[in-house]
Protein backbone atom coordinates (compact mmCIF):
# COMPACT_ATOMS: atom_id res chain seq x y z
CA UNK A 1 0.00 0.00 0.00
CA UNK A 2 1.49 3.57 -1.19
CA UNK A 3 2.69 5.81 1.78
CA UNK A 4 -0.11 8.38 1.68
CA UNK A 5 1.38 11.69 3.28
CA UNK A 6 -2.10 13.59 3.78
CA UNK A 7 -3.64 10.35 5.85
CA UNK A 8 -0.41 10.27 8.04
CA UNK A 9 -0.46 13.92 8.41
CA UNK A 10 -4.11 13.66 9.11
CA UNK A 11 -3.58 11.59 12.23
CA UNK A 12 -1.03 12.82 13.79
CA UNK A 13 -3.60 16.38 13.54
CA UNK A 14 -6.30 14.07 15.51
CA UNK A 15 -3.86 12.66 18.01
CA UNK A 16 -2.63 15.80 18.75
CA UNK A 17 -6.52 16.94 19.28
CA UNK A 18 -7.10 14.11 21.64
CA UNK A 19 -4.18 14.94 23.40
CA UNK A 20 -5.30 18.89 23.53
CA UNK A 21 -8.69 17.03 25.31
CA UNK A 22 -6.55 15.17 27.38
CA UNK A 23 -4.15 18.03 28.64
CA UNK A 24 -8.00 20.48 29.60
CA UNK A 25 -8.36 17.86 32.05
CA UNK A 26 -5.09 17.28 33.45
CA UNK A 27 -4.80 21.23 33.68
CA UNK A 28 -7.99 20.80 35.37
CA UNK A 29 -6.70 18.96 38.12
CA UNK A 30 -3.73 20.88 38.46
CA UNK A 31 -5.44 23.95 39.06
CA UNK A 32 -7.87 22.26 41.76
CA UNK A 33 -4.87 21.20 43.40
CA UNK A 34 -2.68 24.11 43.15
CA UNK A 35 -5.85 26.02 44.30
CA UNK A 36 -5.66 24.29 47.58
CA UNK A 37 -2.17 24.64 47.80
CA UNK A 38 -2.48 28.61 47.34
CA UNK A 39 -5.19 28.63 50.31
CA UNK A 40 -2.87 26.84 52.63
CA UNK A 41 0.10 29.61 51.71
CA UNK A 42 -2.70 32.26 52.04
CA UNK A 43 -3.52 31.39 55.62
CA UNK A 44 0.28 30.36 56.27
CA UNK A 45 0.86 34.10 55.66
CA UNK A 46 -2.16 35.90 57.82
CA UNK A 47 -1.91 33.96 60.62
CA UNK A 48 1.91 34.84 60.52
CA UNK A 49 1.23 38.23 59.98
CA UNK A 50 -1.59 38.45 62.89
CA UNK A 51 0.46 36.82 65.54
CA UNK A 52 3.55 38.79 64.69
CA UNK A 53 1.06 41.99 64.87
CA UNK A 54 -0.97 40.82 67.69
CA UNK A 55 -0.35 37.87 69.43
CA UNK A 56 3.70 38.53 70.59
CA UNK A 57 3.39 41.97 71.39
CA UNK A 58 0.87 40.47 74.28
CA UNK A 59 2.88 36.85 74.54
CA UNK A 60 6.36 37.16 74.16
CA UNK A 61 8.31 33.87 73.04
CA UNK A 62 8.85 32.43 75.88
CA UNK A 63 12.82 32.28 77.43
CA UNK A 64 15.01 29.67 76.61
CA UNK A 65 16.32 29.49 80.46
CA UNK A 66 12.49 28.45 81.33
CA UNK A 67 13.34 25.06 80.38
CA UNK A 68 15.93 24.59 82.45
CA UNK A 69 14.17 25.63 85.75
CA UNK A 70 11.43 22.86 85.43
CA UNK A 71 12.70 20.16 86.94
CA UNK A 72 13.23 17.23 84.84
CA UNK A 73 10.51 14.26 85.11
CA UNK A 74 11.86 11.01 83.38
CA UNK A 75 11.49 10.20 80.20
CA UNK A 76 12.01 7.42 77.61
CA UNK A 77 12.57 7.11 73.99
CA UNK A 78 12.12 4.20 71.94
CA UNK A 79 14.16 3.08 68.86
CA UNK A 80 13.01 0.44 66.70
CA UNK A 81 16.19 -1.28 65.06
CA UNK A 82 16.09 -3.82 62.27
CA UNK A 83 19.73 -5.02 61.13
CA UNK A 84 21.07 -1.92 62.51
CA UNK A 85 24.26 -3.13 63.80
CA UNK A 86 26.68 -0.63 61.75
CA UNK A 87 24.82 2.68 62.68
CA UNK A 88 23.01 1.50 66.25
CA UNK A 89 26.03 2.40 68.76
CA UNK A 90 27.05 5.31 67.26
CA UNK A 91 23.42 6.58 67.15
CA UNK A 92 23.27 5.81 71.13
CA UNK A 93 26.85 8.05 71.99
CA UNK A 94 26.44 10.42 70.24
CA UNK A 95 23.14 11.62 71.17
CA UNK A 96 24.01 10.72 74.70
CA UNK A 97 26.83 13.10 74.76
CA UNK A 98 24.94 15.64 72.53
CA UNK A 99 21.63 15.77 74.71
CA UNK A 100 21.17 18.22 77.91
CA UNK A 101 19.39 16.39 80.22
CA UNK A 102 20.53 13.48 82.94
CA UNK A 103 16.95 11.80 83.84
CA UNK A 104 16.24 9.56 80.16
CA UNK A 105 17.00 6.51 78.98
CA UNK A 106 16.82 4.42 75.46
CA UNK A 107 14.66 1.40 75.25
CA UNK A 108 16.17 0.19 71.38
CA UNK A 109 13.88 -2.45 70.20
CA UNK A 110 16.16 -5.42 68.26
CA UNK A 111 15.05 -8.62 66.85
CA UNK A 112 15.97 -12.47 67.86
CA UNK A 113 17.26 -13.05 64.43
CA UNK A 114 19.35 -9.89 64.15
CA UNK A 115 22.07 -10.38 67.18
CA UNK A 116 24.34 -8.03 65.53
CA UNK A 117 22.20 -5.41 66.40
CA UNK A 118 21.96 -6.80 69.96
CA UNK A 119 25.37 -7.19 70.44
CA UNK A 120 25.82 -3.13 69.45
CA UNK A 121 23.27 -2.53 71.84
CA UNK A 122 24.52 -4.28 74.94
CA UNK A 123 27.98 -3.48 74.18
CA UNK A 124 26.80 0.37 75.02
CA UNK A 125 24.64 -0.60 77.95
CA UNK A 126 27.26 -2.00 79.37
CA UNK A 127 29.16 1.47 79.90
CA UNK A 128 25.80 3.51 79.85
CA UNK A 129 22.81 2.43 81.94
CA UNK A 130 20.50 4.04 80.66
CA UNK A 131 20.25 2.09 77.47
CA UNK A 132 18.35 -1.06 77.49
CA UNK A 133 18.09 -3.71 74.86
CA UNK A 134 14.17 -4.58 74.56
CA UNK A 135 13.95 -8.25 72.45
CA UNK A 136 11.38 -8.76 69.95
CA UNK A 137 9.83 -12.63 70.71
CA UNK A 138 9.81 -13.38 66.75
CA UNK A 139 11.81 -13.61 63.89
CA UNK A 140 12.15 -10.06 62.36
CA UNK A 141 11.30 -8.17 60.15
CA UNK A 142 7.99 -7.40 61.05
CA UNK A 143 6.33 -4.10 61.01
CA UNK A 144 7.41 -1.02 62.75
CA UNK A 145 4.51 -1.12 64.90
CA UNK A 146 5.19 -4.33 66.20
CA UNK A 147 8.65 -3.13 66.85
CA UNK A 148 7.27 0.04 68.95
CA UNK A 149 4.94 -2.61 70.83
CA UNK A 150 7.32 -4.72 72.38
CA UNK A 151 9.24 -1.64 73.32
CA UNK A 152 6.23 0.02 75.13
CA UNK A 153 5.93 -3.35 77.14
CA UNK A 154 9.97 -3.27 77.91
CA UNK A 155 9.11 -0.07 79.23
CA UNK A 156 6.60 -1.24 81.46
CA UNK A 157 8.74 -4.06 82.50
CA UNK A 158 11.27 -1.51 83.67
CA UNK A 159 9.17 0.96 85.39
CA UNK A 160 7.48 -1.99 87.53
CA UNK A 161 11.42 -3.45 88.36
CA UNK A 162 12.54 -0.04 89.42
CA UNK A 163 9.86 1.57 91.14
CA UNK A 164 9.57 4.46 88.18
CA UNK A 165 7.07 6.38 85.97
CA UNK A 166 8.09 7.92 82.74
CA UNK A 167 6.37 11.02 82.30
CA UNK A 168 6.70 11.39 78.60
CA UNK A 169 7.86 8.50 75.94
CA UNK A 170 9.80 10.08 72.91
CA UNK A 171 10.08 8.26 69.55
CA UNK A 172 13.06 8.04 66.79
CA UNK A 173 15.10 6.37 64.43
CA UNK A 174 18.65 4.76 64.53
CA UNK A 175 19.93 7.27 62.44
CA UNK A 176 18.36 10.53 64.35
CA UNK A 177 20.78 13.46 65.83
CA UNK A 178 18.37 14.25 68.43
CA UNK A 179 18.63 18.62 69.59
CA UNK A 180 20.35 18.96 72.50
CA UNK A 181 17.58 20.85 74.25
CA UNK A 182 14.78 18.10 72.79
CA UNK A 183 14.22 16.17 75.96
CA UNK A 184 14.14 19.60 78.03
CA UNK A 185 10.92 21.07 75.96
CA UNK A 186 9.56 17.94 76.12
CA UNK A 187 9.66 17.90 80.17
CA UNK A 188 8.58 21.32 79.91
CA UNK A 189 5.10 20.50 77.61
CA UNK A 190 4.27 17.00 78.52
CA UNK A 191 2.05 18.01 81.72
CA UNK A 192 -0.22 19.75 79.67
CA UNK A 193 0.11 18.09 75.98
CA UNK A 194 -0.62 14.11 75.21
CA UNK A 195 1.72 14.23 71.60
CA UNK A 196 4.25 17.03 71.06
CA UNK A 197 5.82 17.09 67.70
CA UNK A 198 8.73 19.29 66.81
CA UNK A 199 10.23 19.69 63.26
CA UNK A 200 11.93 17.15 61.24
CA UNK A 201 14.42 17.92 59.18
CA UNK A 202 16.90 16.29 56.12
CA UNK A 203 21.30 17.04 57.33
CA UNK A 204 22.97 19.10 55.07
CA UNK A 205 23.65 17.46 51.87
CA UNK A 206 26.23 18.52 49.20
CA UNK A 207 24.29 20.15 45.79
CA UNK A 208 25.57 16.77 43.75
CA UNK A 209 23.40 15.00 45.55
CA UNK A 210 19.69 16.01 43.83
CA UNK A 211 17.02 12.70 45.58
CA UNK A 212 18.36 13.47 49.23
CA UNK A 213 18.33 17.45 47.90
CA UNK A 214 14.11 17.05 47.67
CA UNK A 215 14.30 15.99 51.61
CA UNK A 216 15.95 19.25 53.00
CA UNK A 217 13.39 21.43 50.16
CA UNK A 218 10.17 19.40 51.35
CA UNK A 219 10.47 19.06 54.67
CA UNK A 220 11.77 22.61 55.51
CA UNK A 221 8.55 23.91 53.92
CA UNK A 222 6.64 20.78 55.69
CA UNK A 223 7.44 21.34 58.85
CA UNK A 224 7.68 25.42 58.59
CA UNK A 225 4.41 25.67 57.02
CA UNK A 226 1.71 23.00 56.18
CA UNK A 227 2.00 21.35 59.36
CA UNK A 228 1.48 24.71 61.33
CA UNK A 229 -1.51 25.33 59.60
CA UNK A 230 -2.87 22.40 59.79
CA UNK A 231 -2.41 22.22 63.68
CA UNK A 232 -3.71 25.64 63.96
CA UNK A 233 -6.74 24.93 61.32
CA UNK A 234 -8.10 21.42 62.85
CA UNK A 235 -6.11 20.70 66.48
CA UNK A 236 -4.25 17.45 64.89
CA UNK A 237 -0.89 16.95 64.34
CA UNK A 238 0.13 13.56 62.10
CA UNK A 239 2.76 11.94 64.24
CA UNK A 240 6.13 11.97 62.22
CA UNK A 241 7.84 8.96 63.74
CA UNK A 242 10.65 10.95 64.99
CA UNK A 243 11.03 14.13 67.64
CA UNK A 244 7.43 12.78 68.77
CA UNK A 245 6.89 12.55 72.45
CA UNK A 246 3.60 10.92 73.97
CA UNK A 247 2.69 11.56 77.65
CA UNK A 248 2.00 8.89 80.14
CA UNK A 249 -1.51 9.18 80.15
CA UNK A 250 -2.00 8.78 76.41
CA UNK A 251 -0.17 5.39 75.82
CA UNK A 252 -1.91 4.13 78.78
CA UNK A 253 -5.36 5.52 77.34
CA UNK A 254 -4.30 3.91 73.59
CA UNK A 255 -3.20 0.86 75.32
CA UNK A 256 -6.57 0.10 76.89
CA UNK A 257 -8.48 0.58 73.55
CA UNK A 258 -6.32 -2.01 72.04
CA UNK A 259 -5.31 -4.67 74.85
CA UNK A 260 -1.58 -3.26 75.14
CA UNK A 261 -0.59 -2.94 71.67
CA UNK A 262 -1.16 1.32 71.36
CA UNK A 263 0.49 1.12 68.03
CA UNK A 264 -1.52 -0.22 65.07
CA UNK A 265 0.27 -2.95 62.88
CA UNK A 266 -1.98 -3.39 60.42
CA UNK A 267 -1.12 -0.16 58.17
CA UNK A 268 2.50 1.22 57.14
CA UNK A 269 2.19 4.81 58.73
CA UNK A 270 1.54 3.75 62.44
CA UNK A 271 3.03 7.15 63.30
CA UNK A 272 0.30 9.46 61.36
CA UNK A 273 -2.53 6.41 62.62
CA UNK A 274 -1.61 6.99 66.25
CA UNK A 275 -2.45 10.87 65.83
CA UNK A 276 -6.07 10.73 64.97
CA UNK A 277 -6.57 7.75 67.51
CA UNK A 278 -5.42 10.64 70.01
CA UNK A 279 -7.50 13.42 69.00
CA UNK A 280 -10.45 11.10 69.48
CA UNK A 281 -10.01 10.08 72.96
CA UNK A 282 -9.62 13.04 73.58
CA UNK A 283 -5.76 14.16 73.84
CA UNK A 284 -4.08 17.30 73.14
CA UNK A 285 -1.65 17.43 70.46
CA UNK A 286 0.96 20.21 69.38
CA UNK A 287 3.16 21.01 66.72
CA UNK A 288 6.22 23.78 67.77
CA UNK A 289 8.86 24.95 66.73
CA UNK A 290 10.50 26.50 69.42
CA UNK A 291 13.41 28.86 67.70
CA UNK A 292 17.07 29.12 69.54
CA UNK A 293 20.10 29.70 68.39
CA UNK A 294 22.79 26.82 67.16
CA UNK A 295 25.97 27.01 65.58
CA UNK A 296 25.99 25.29 62.24
CA UNK A 297 28.43 24.60 59.45
CA UNK A 298 28.19 27.14 56.08
CA UNK A 299 30.50 27.54 53.54
CA UNK A 300 31.82 31.71 53.36
CA UNK A 301 34.60 32.77 51.05
CA UNK A 302 35.45 29.75 50.00
CA UNK A 303 36.26 28.31 53.45
CA UNK A 304 33.96 25.82 56.07
CA UNK A 305 33.01 28.30 58.47
CA UNK A 306 30.78 27.96 61.84
CA UNK A 307 27.80 30.76 62.33
CA UNK A 308 25.18 31.35 65.09
CA UNK A 309 21.87 30.98 63.10
CA UNK A 310 18.48 31.22 64.49
CA UNK A 311 16.31 27.85 64.08
CA UNK A 312 13.80 25.48 65.24
CA UNK A 313 14.29 22.82 67.62
CA UNK A 314 14.42 20.10 65.48
CA UNK A 315 15.60 16.36 65.28
CA UNK A 316 18.01 15.93 61.76
CA UNK A 317 18.62 12.81 59.46
CA UNK A 318 19.86 11.40 56.23
CA UNK A 319 17.43 10.38 54.32
CA UNK A 320 17.65 8.46 50.86
CA UNK A 321 19.97 9.86 48.13
CA UNK A 322 19.16 6.65 45.94
CA UNK A 323 16.15 7.07 43.54
CA UNK A 324 14.64 3.75 44.27
CA UNK A 325 15.21 4.34 47.70
CA UNK A 326 13.42 6.90 47.57
CA UNK A 327 10.53 5.87 45.79
CA UNK A 328 10.08 3.34 47.42
CA UNK A 329 9.51 4.98 50.55
CA UNK A 330 7.19 7.73 48.95
CA UNK A 331 5.18 4.71 47.68
CA UNK A 332 4.97 3.29 51.33
CA UNK A 333 4.04 6.95 52.11
CA UNK A 334 1.04 7.18 49.59
CA UNK A 335 -0.16 3.69 50.88
CA UNK A 336 -0.02 4.31 54.32
CA UNK A 337 -1.53 7.76 54.43
CA UNK A 338 -3.53 7.55 50.91
CA UNK A 339 -5.15 3.99 51.32
CA UNK A 340 -4.74 2.96 55.11
CA UNK A 341 -5.75 6.16 56.55
CA UNK A 342 -8.65 6.04 54.13
CA UNK A 343 -9.61 2.27 55.46
CA UNK A 344 -8.41 3.09 59.17
CA UNK A 345 -10.00 6.64 59.44
CA UNK A 346 -12.42 7.27 56.88
CA UNK A 347 -13.75 10.57 56.90
CA UNK A 348 -14.82 10.95 60.66
CA UNK A 349 -13.80 14.23 61.54
CA UNK A 350 -14.23 18.04 61.61
CA UNK A 351 -14.77 19.77 58.89
CA UNK A 352 -11.23 21.03 58.89
CA UNK A 353 -10.05 17.94 59.20
CA UNK A 354 -11.91 16.61 56.35
CA UNK A 355 -10.36 19.13 54.21
CA UNK A 356 -6.86 17.66 55.56
CA UNK A 357 -8.58 14.51 55.01
CA UNK A 358 -8.86 15.25 51.31
CA UNK A 359 -5.19 16.66 51.39
CA UNK A 360 -3.86 13.56 52.35
CA UNK A 361 -5.14 11.15 49.98
CA UNK A 362 -5.69 13.75 46.84
CA UNK A 363 -2.32 12.25 45.82
CA UNK A 364 -4.17 9.38 44.35
CA UNK A 365 -5.17 11.60 41.39
CA UNK A 366 -2.52 14.18 41.38
CA UNK A 367 0.03 11.59 41.42
CA UNK A 368 -1.40 10.11 38.04
CA UNK A 369 -2.20 13.88 36.44
CA UNK A 370 1.79 14.46 36.72
CA UNK A 371 2.55 11.45 35.14
CA UNK A 372 0.54 11.81 32.60
CA UNK A 373 1.49 15.77 32.51
CA UNK A 374 4.76 14.79 31.61
CA UNK A 375 3.39 11.87 28.79
CA UNK A 376 1.38 14.83 27.55
CA UNK A 377 4.50 17.60 26.91
CA UNK A 378 6.60 14.13 25.64
CA UNK A 379 4.41 13.61 22.75
CA UNK A 380 3.18 17.24 22.25
CA UNK A 381 6.69 17.53 20.83
CA UNK A 382 6.66 14.32 19.16
CA UNK A 383 3.78 15.35 17.40
CA UNK A 384 5.05 19.20 15.97
CA UNK A 385 8.22 17.16 15.09
CA UNK A 386 6.54 14.77 12.93
CA UNK A 387 4.42 17.62 11.08
CA UNK A 388 7.31 19.45 10.69
CA UNK A 389 7.94 16.81 7.64
CA UNK A 390 4.57 17.60 5.99
CA UNK A 391 4.63 21.50 5.33
CA UNK A 392 1.42 20.58 2.51
CA UNK A 393 -0.48 19.41 5.72
CA UNK A 394 -3.26 21.95 6.81
CA UNK A 395 -2.36 24.21 9.67
CA UNK A 396 -5.47 23.46 12.36
CA UNK A 397 -5.22 25.91 15.42
CA UNK A 398 -4.43 24.25 18.85
CA UNK A 399 -6.69 24.52 21.63
CA UNK A 400 -4.22 26.90 23.28
CA UNK A 401 -4.60 29.33 20.39
CA UNK A 402 -8.32 29.46 20.07
CA UNK A 403 -9.86 29.15 23.85
CA UNK A 404 -9.08 32.08 25.92
CA UNK A 405 -10.38 29.88 28.95
CA UNK A 406 -7.92 27.16 27.93
CA UNK A 407 -5.24 30.13 27.69
CA UNK A 408 -6.08 32.24 30.98
CA UNK A 409 -6.13 28.22 32.90
CA UNK A 410 -2.64 27.77 31.64
CA UNK A 411 -2.05 31.28 33.15
CA UNK A 412 -3.26 30.63 36.52
CA UNK A 413 -1.58 27.25 36.66
CA UNK A 414 1.97 28.92 35.59
CA UNK A 415 1.32 31.67 38.42
CA UNK A 416 0.71 28.88 40.98
CA UNK A 417 3.49 27.05 40.12
CA UNK A 418 6.12 30.18 40.35
CA UNK A 419 4.00 30.52 43.62
CA UNK A 420 5.27 27.30 44.65
CA UNK A 421 8.72 27.66 43.66
CA UNK A 422 8.90 31.19 45.63
CA UNK A 423 7.52 29.00 48.77
CA UNK A 424 10.15 26.38 48.74
CA UNK A 425 12.93 28.70 48.19
CA UNK A 426 12.13 30.81 50.78
CA UNK A 427 12.00 27.89 53.40
CA UNK A 428 14.86 26.28 52.28
CA UNK A 429 17.14 28.96 52.16
CA UNK A 430 15.75 30.11 56.09
CA UNK A 431 16.88 26.30 56.83
CA UNK A 432 19.70 25.91 54.60
CA UNK A 433 21.32 28.90 53.41
CA UNK A 434 20.67 30.60 49.93
CA UNK A 435 22.72 28.38 47.79
CA UNK A 436 20.62 25.62 48.84
CA UNK A 437 17.09 27.52 48.45
CA UNK A 438 18.15 28.29 44.68
CA UNK A 439 18.55 24.91 44.16
CA UNK A 440 15.22 24.11 45.40
CA UNK A 441 13.96 25.67 42.14
CA UNK A 442 15.36 22.18 39.48
CA UNK A 443 15.10 20.14 42.70
CA UNK A 444 11.24 20.70 42.52
CA UNK A 445 11.54 18.97 39.21
CA UNK A 446 13.37 16.03 40.68
CA UNK A 447 10.80 15.47 43.59
CA UNK A 448 8.30 15.28 41.32
CA UNK A 449 9.74 12.79 39.45
CA UNK A 450 10.01 10.60 42.41
CA UNK A 451 6.62 10.65 43.69
CA UNK A 452 5.01 9.90 39.72
CA UNK A 453 7.21 6.95 39.93
CA UNK A 454 5.87 6.14 43.48
CA UNK A 455 3.08 3.80 42.89
CA UNK A 456 1.65 2.23 45.80
CA UNK A 457 2.56 -1.52 44.09
CA UNK A 458 6.34 -0.20 44.71
CA UNK A 459 6.13 0.18 48.58
CA UNK A 460 5.70 -3.90 49.05
CA UNK A 461 9.11 -4.34 47.46
CA UNK A 462 10.95 -2.10 50.46
CA UNK A 463 8.66 -3.45 53.54
CA UNK A 464 12.08 -5.11 54.84
CA UNK A 465 13.07 -1.53 55.01
CA UNK A 466 10.56 -0.33 57.11
CA UNK A 467 12.51 2.37 58.66
CA UNK A 468 13.78 5.49 57.12
CA UNK A 469 17.24 4.11 56.28
CA UNK A 470 19.94 6.61 55.09
CA UNK A 471 22.27 6.05 52.01
CA UNK A 472 23.95 9.38 51.84
CA UNK A 473 28.48 9.15 51.62
CA UNK A 474 28.59 9.58 55.28
CA UNK A 475 25.31 8.48 57.41
CA UNK A 476 26.60 4.75 57.71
Amino acid sequence: MPFDAASFAQILLDYRGALEWLTVAVAIVIFVSSADDFFIDAYYWIRRARRRLFVRPKSPPLPLEKLAEKPEQPLAIMVPAWKESDVIAAMLWTNAELIRYRNYHFFVGTYQNDPATAAEVAKVAAHNPNVHCVTVPRDGPTCKADCLNTIIAGIHDYERANGVEFAGIAMHDAEDIIHPLELRFFNYLIDRKDLIQLPIFSLRCPPSAIVAGTYMDEFAEWHSKDLVVRESMTGTVPCAGVAACFSRRAMRALSDETGGAPFNTSTLTEDYDIAFRLKKLGMKEVFVRFPVKEAVDTKRGGGLQVVDRQGPIATKEYFPSAFVAAYRQRARWILGIAFHGWKAIGWRASWPGRYFLLRDRKTIVTSPANMVAMFLALHFLLVEAALAFFPSAPRVATIFETSPTMQLLLLVNLGFLLLRLFHRVFFTAHIYGSLHGLLAIPLLGVAKAVFVTAQPAGATKGRRRWWRRPTAPGSR
